[in-house]
């Protein structure tokens, strides 16, 4: 008799009793994952992958504990230190973000850029067009221009948090030329080749934008590369616009400037609301506020005992240039 005749055959009762003790294991798990609209969550356990669809709605960083093979419940939101323990399993890559996808049903979706391309294309095989980032949190870092540290999730690529890297002064030139695209007359020093990329995309934009109802789309399209993508960036952009002045005119009312503002779309756990970059003309101290979208106040940035909405974007620059805190700075 061979070796190979004598080895032992597989025990099949014995490899069904351990998937079986392996499927109630499972039942006592708790999970925590990133769950886009009409997603699955994918876990791996002792070797074997199971794919869960969620009983209900939700998309976001959440808790969820199977109630079969197939299915999980939600059982919160996912807290920070879970989401960033959940992240450390996959590859970091920097990226510069460009702008909030607001034709997507994603909530948190933003375009952006390999922050360095031979990297991306390297390990990855991503070039220097722009790729969507999911679950961005305005309130984490997320904002045009900003470079960020993204997970690399096969093809899928999650939003951890800024790049504590990165310079602060390079994303408030580039949102600053962004505004005022017209008196650009040379780069910052010290920008990344990326970087500027980036504004040269945001240029692109506004070329489409001028030559809407020209002809001309065929050939911007053919710059970007995506027709489809045009379109959209064409509609957020026709959205942002009539926005952009009404926040102007307020803050410019109480004497303050603009820098910079990210919409975010409404989910079925939160209503929409924007986060405004804002300061006061002759200082440097820059503040970001939450509002709703009848610009009332949110979430001020600073301690109002509870009374955030009691205030616009208008009085609320008046009170902080009058505050007793503010002048001792």
């Amino acid at each position: 008799m061979s070796k190979k005749e004598r080895r032992s055959k597989p025990d099949v009762h014995a490899l069904v009793r351990k998937l079986s003790e392996q499927g109630k294991q499972l039942l006592d798990r708790e999970i925590i994952a990133p769950l886009l609209p009409g997603g699955k969550i994918r876990i791996r356990l002792n070797g074997m992958v199971y794919e869960f669809k969620l009983r209900g709605k939700f998309s976001g960083w959440g808790r969820f504990r199977p109630v079969n093979e197939r299915e999980v419940e939600l059982l919160g939101e996912a807290l920070p230190w879970e989401r960033g323990t959940y992240l450390e399993q996959f590859p970091a890559l920097r990226v510069i973000l460009l702008w909030p996808d607001m034709s997507s049903r994603v909530p948190g979706a933003w375009w952006a850029i390999p922050f360095n391309e031979s990297d991306a294309k390297q390990r990855f095989g991503l070039g220097a067009r722009p790729l969507p980032v999911f679950l961005c949190d305005p309130t984490n870092g997320a904002e045009r221009f900003e470079r960020v540290i993204t997970r690399v999730d096969g093809r899928t690529l999650w939003f951890e948090g800024p790049d504590t890297l990165a310079d602060a002064t390079h994303a408030e030139w580039l949102r600053d030329m962004a505004a005022n695209i017209e008196s650009l007359e040379r780069f910052l020093p010290g920008l990344a080749g990326s970087e500027r990329l980036a504004l040269i995309y945001w240029q692109l934009r506004q070329v489409e934008l001028a030559n809407q109802g020209r002809g001309n789309e065929q050939e911007i399209a053919a710059l970007e590369g995506n027709r489809e993508q045009q379109r959209q960036w064409l509609q957020q952009e026709a959205r942002r616009t009539p926005l952009e002045r009404a926040l102007r005119r307020a803050l410019a009312k109480a004497d303050a400037a603009l820098h910079s503002f990210s919409e975010v779309p409404a989910t079925e756990n939160t209503p929409s609301y924007l986060v405004v970059e804002w300061s006061e003309r002759g200082q440097n101290s820059r503040y970001r506020s939450m509002l709703d979208p009848g610009l009332t106040v949110v979430s001020s940035g600073i301690c109002l005992s509870g009374r955030d909405r009691d205030f616009d974007l208008t009085s609320l620059v008046s009170v902080m240039s009058d505050s007793p805190w503010r002048a001792e700075e």
